[in-house]
């Protein structure tokens, strides 16, 4: 399969070397609108540069969309028309029209939509997932602290334009991650404001699930990097699990007994943060036409919960149910 990328910062360059590493898939092009990086990117991943999404399409079967959050929808959109499977990195799309948008352009072309939820493919929280859902464990709560030091570099990050929202950039992982950890969310509540920047930097949401067990996120942009920058612990019957970043795992199997730890802090980058898991998964259900745990739909549904945040969030925590 030739792919295409679209986008040559950080991420198109991550995922074009793990392109690059598969030898069923061949790196065709890259686009970027910033020519002179663009060029760049695509000289050091070995592809040639193109200067219109016309002739990006004319080179490849599949497209990555590695730019900001805002424009997500659109190349989808675009990529899909011109009968192209795509991946798109998280959020799927910044609002909910766009992402119905994106569904009904992938149900008439007849092609893929896989977004870029990494973690659900990273060690650390596979491995809890595995432990949670042990008949043994039987969780009630999940507790996740998000944070990031500052939102000063890239300057764009407080440009809602770009990002969609503070929430859209960082938080859509976790509501995501608290999802596939505990399963799906029908209510929640939440509560921001603008703390140090000129847009809502600072979350807490009240989370409910379908089972009745429940949840809280608190996540803010202005956390000094103080280490961990994110932590998600999920309490059970007299069991605990804790994880630290995407390095570490704690699990306290019940009272009176040893606590396991799993250090995960030496494994490469593209490993510990699951993007290579990622790839070998979503290339193996595009190949063998079987689900996919980054499909469209998780995608959207990332979508709706994050509208449902910033819903409440204006309305001082009203609750929003999710249908």
């Amino acid at each position: 399969m030739k792919i295409g990328i679209i986008g040559g910062g950080n991420m198109g360059l991550l995922h074009g070397k793990l392109i690059n590493s598969n030898i069923e898939l061949t790196l065709s092009a890259l686009y970027d609108t910033f020519k002179e990086k663009g060029e760049a990117s695509a000289k050091e991943l070995g592809t040639k540069f193109v200067e219109t999404l016309d002739e990006l399409f004319d080179n490849c079967e599949m497209v990555f969309i590695t730019v900001p959050n805002t424009m997500h929808a659109d190349l989808a959109i675009s990529a899909l028309k011109a009968k192209k499977h795509v991946f798109v990195e998280k959020p799927l799309a910044t609002s909910i029209e766009d992402a119905k948008k994106v569904m009904e352009a992938s149900e008439k072309s007849g092609k893929r939509v896989f977004v870029g939820y990494n973690r659900r493919f990273a060690p650390v929280y596979k491995k809890a997932k595995d432990l949670i859902f042990d008949d043994k464990f039987k969780p009630s709560n999940i507790n996740i602290i998000q944070n990031d030091g500052d939102m000063i570099n890239p300057p764009w990050l407080t440009d809602v334009k770009m990002t969609g929202g503070f929430m859209y950039d960082t938080t859509v992982h976790f509501l995501d991650m608290a999802r596939y950890l505990m399963g799906e969310i029908t209510e929640i509540r939440a509560l921001g404001k603008a703390a140090c920047y000129p847009i809502i930097d600072d979350f807490a949401v009240l989370i409910t699930f379908e089972n009745g067990n429940y949840g809280v996120i608190s996540t803010c942009g202005h956390a000094s990097w103080i280490s961990p920058f994110e932590r998600v612990q999920v309490v059970g019957d007299h069991t605990s699990i804790i994880t630290e970043e995407l390095d570490s795992l704690r699990f306290s199997p019940g009272l009176n007994k040893v606590i396991d730890a799993k250090d995960f802090s030496k494994l490469p980058h593209e490993e510990k943060w699951g993007y290579k898991f990622m790839h070998e998964h979503m290339f193996d259900a595009l190949k063998n036409n079987k689900e996919a745990l980054n499909d469209i739909k998780d995608g959207y549904i990332g979508v709706k919960l994050m509208e449902a945040c910033y819903e409440s969030a204006s309305k001082n925590g009203q609750l929003i149910k999710m249908d």
